[in-house]
């Protein structure tokens, strides 16, 4: 086990619900309804849907914070297979395309102690707004560019530690990295298109499976 790294996605991964997801439905209106169906029907990239959500939704730094505290809920066994890599000395990583804010309000300073955070930001005074971690990254695929490239963290991570990788997601966003992955646990829509392309994976509904996988008993 030592000589990999462990690489996750965040939201329905780490935690229980999509916190963007979640935040867009609950807190938004037909306008965002709308601009969520035009991204599933791949007439707007991802990076560009997210701008048009935080735009229509005008949520302030307060209400973000007070919507993740009642709404989204971490993995009940997140935090003994985040003790297990710890142990086994594995570097932990999160990647993903949604915010740094959410990720660090949701886990908090005990949990992150060590763990490498790659996420896009939210900034302003009133309103929030994304911050894209890559302006500048050009993209293919097509969902379009999420603005923190996780293909890209993925080949930055590989040259850092120098070690395989372990990667967990559940999503869209996760696809641009399957092929990149040494060991794959997906689940849900990233499972689906896995199966859908033929592609090796491991299934996980949790990370309880995913420990139970790694450190059978």
């Amino acid at each position: 086990m030592r000589e990999y790294a462990i690489v996750s996605d965040f939201d329905g991964t780490i935690t229980v619900e999509d916190s963007n997801d979640t935040l867009f439905s609950t807190l938004g209106g037909e306008e965002n309804a709308q601009i969520e169906a035009d991204f599933l029907a791949g007439a707007v990239g991802n990076r560009a849907t997210m701008v048009r959500h935080f735009d229509a939704l005008r949520i302030s730094q307060g209400a973000y914070e007070a919507f993740l505290d009642e709404a989204i809920h971490v993995d009940p066994a997140f935090d003994e297979f985040l003790q297990r890599a710890r142990a086994a000395g594995l570097p932990f990583y999160i990647v993903s395309a949604g915010f740094r804010q959410g990720i660090r309000r949701i886990l908090g300073e005990a949990r992150l102690a060590g763990v490498q955070v790659l996420a896009n930001d939210l900034r302003g005074d009133g309103y929030l707004m994304p911050a894209f971690a890559m302006e500048q990254v050009v993209c293919t695929e097509s969902i379009g560019p999420c603005g923190n490239c996780k293909k890209a963290c993925v080949d930055m991570i590989r040259e850092q530690v120098n070690r395989k990788i372990i990667y967990i997601g559940d999503g869209m966003t996760d696809r641009c990295v399957i092929r990149q992955a040494d060991l794959l646990f997906a689940k849900d829509a990233l499972a689906a298109y896995c199966g859908a392309q033929d592609l090796p994976y491991v299934p996980f509904a949790g990370f309880a499976d995913v420990s139970r996988y790694l450190w059978p008993e």
